[in-house]
């Protein structure tokens, strides 16, 4: 049995991660609550020292300074659930493991991906990058699950023939057994796993029983656990983080739309149709929001589905600042009794038109967008970059929605009330000869409160530049295009 191990480290700490991007460089610490003991899950990078299994108590005697985040195991466990049904479509033999591991059987399918090597890559670029995958390959779960360990991240490990060599190195603590057992075996100076190996089964079996045998076993390479396939749910998932969190309903529809126009544009849902569509909402505070909506007689198209979730969402929707949205298709038939939502709008063609223009320009952009499409959310927004965003026309791409006036950080030189006096641009500095306007907002009350005061400069050679002074961090940003 050929099978690939899929391994995502520190899921937990990635996702928090890719929900703030500031955690990165900081010491971060993630609890599980449980019983009234804090016990720490994960951690970010910068939290040297601390490990899952800690309590908080000792996790804060080695790192005063980290940030303590409650953890949401639902939401983790549904970031793993997309990189599971990723998996699925490319083997119908996946099993999810613990969370964050996943074991992918290869037999027959080199053939259909062009060899190994691609089918191997196909596994790593199925999985978005910021969680960083690790791939082993090999002929039983445990030397994969090794060779995924010790892989670089968006790299894969090849076990050769001799598994028994290849693990002999390694520490015994990567055994599948209970503490107790990694325990007593680094008390009788087996710390290896060829330690372990050069032992007699009996000898191990004698002192610890079966668990000895299996470690015996596992240390040799020899493992004949087979891979348990998951259910291949019928359903259609999509997903995408907000550019900035926010409670806006014109925004949650824009993202929606989007999601709806992704699904619906793939393959497998040609002349099909969802009975049901289930919408969830991370929010910035808070448990995850959720709710189902039913189609009566099935919605074939994206304007059936958005006609129906719209109707629902304007009557009750997150009041909370929403950070991500993942929209599941449920119920998918074949055929429907009703042929709503399937009449060609007027403007149908020249949508096709500009959807071949983009994929044609893509080529030469190396596969990124080349085409959007502005969306008003908020056009009464203080900030500009939270008044529209930008849309990809092709709604099969994959890029996320984005802002269309990001905040860009620049250094400035302050003069008297600490007014902008000259920026630094481009590795020169330019002086500013004149303030044309000032003014400024104070948003306290929003979640991340925002406190701004503008200045619309003009250059010594006439350039006319929209600078802002964020007061919460005394930091300079130039207002995008």
């Amino acid at each position: 049995m050929k099978v690939a191990c899929l391994l995502i480290t520190r899921l937990r700490a990635k996702v928090e991660i890719r929900r703030h991007p500031g955690l990165k460089n900081i010491p971060a610490i993630i609890l599980e609550r449980s019983g009234g003991r804090s016990q720490v899950v994960d951690s970010t990078p910068s939290a040297t020292g601390v490990f899952p299994g800690m309590a908080l108590e000792e996790a804060l005697a080695i790192r005063p300074e980290a940030l303590v985040l409650e953890g949401n195991e639902s939401h983790y466990h549904k970031v793993f659930a997309r990189v599971l049904t990723s998996l699925q479509e490319i083997s119908d033999r996946v099993e999810g493991s613990e969370l964050g591991t996943a074991y992918v059987r290869l037999d027959g399918l080199e053939a259909v991906y062009g060899g190994e090597a691609r089918l191997v890559n196909s596994i790593l670029t199925a999985i978005p990058r910021d969680l960083a995958p690790r791939v082993g390959v090999a002929e039983a779960k445990f030397p994969a699950f090794v060779a995924a360990r010790v892989s670089e991240r968006l790299r894969a490990t090849r076990v050769a023939a001799d598994a028994a060599s290849f693990l002999a190195r390694q520490t015994v603590d990567l055994l599948p057994v209970s503490a107790d057992l990694k325990a007593a075996l680094h008390g009788f100076g087996l710390h290896i796993l060829g330690d372990v190996a050069s032992m007699t089964e009996a000898s191990l079996i004698d002192r610890f029983g079966v668990e000895g045998r299996r470690a015996w076993h596992l240390s040799r390479g020899m493992d004949d656990s087979p891979i348990v396939p998951l259910a291949h749910a019928e359903t259609i998932v999509e997903c995408t983080s907000l550019p900035f969190s926010s409670a806006s309903l014109a925004l949650l529809l824009t993202v929606v739309d989007t999601l709806l126009a992704r699904s619906f544009s793939r393959p497998s849902m040609r002349g099909r149709y969802a009975g049901k569509a289930i919408l969830e909402c991370t929010l910035e505070t808070g448990p995850t929001w959720s709710r189902a909506f039913s189609f009566k007689g099935g919605a074939g198209s994206r304007e059936r589905a958005l006609s129906v979730i719209k109707a629902r969402l304007e009557e009750g929707h997150p009041t909370g600042p929403v950070e991500e949205v993942t929209l599941t298709l449920d119920h998918l038939t074949g055929e429907s009794g009703t042929q709503l939502g399937l009449l060609p709008e007027v403007r149908e063609s020249d949508k096709r038109r500009l959807v071949e223009v983009d994929r044609g320009l893509r080529v030469s952009t190396g596969g990124t967008p080349a085409l959007y499409r502005m969306v008003g959310v908020a056009l009464w927004h203080p900030a500009p970059e939270m008044r529209a965003l930008l849309v990809p026309v092709d709604s099969s791409s994959r890029d996320q929605v984005k802002p269309i006036s990001s905040p860009i950080p620049v250094v400035v030189r302050e003069g008297r009330d600490r007014q902008p006096e000259a920026m630094r641009w481009d590795n020169r500095w330019r002086w500013v000869s004149r303030i044309d306007e000032q003014w400024g907002f104070d948003l306290w009350w929003m979640s991340r409160p925002l406190t701004r005061t503008y200045y619309r400069v003009r250059g010594e050679d006439g350039t006319e530049t929209t600078l802002f002074r964020d007061e919460r961090n005394g930091c300079w940003y130039r207002q995008g295009a």
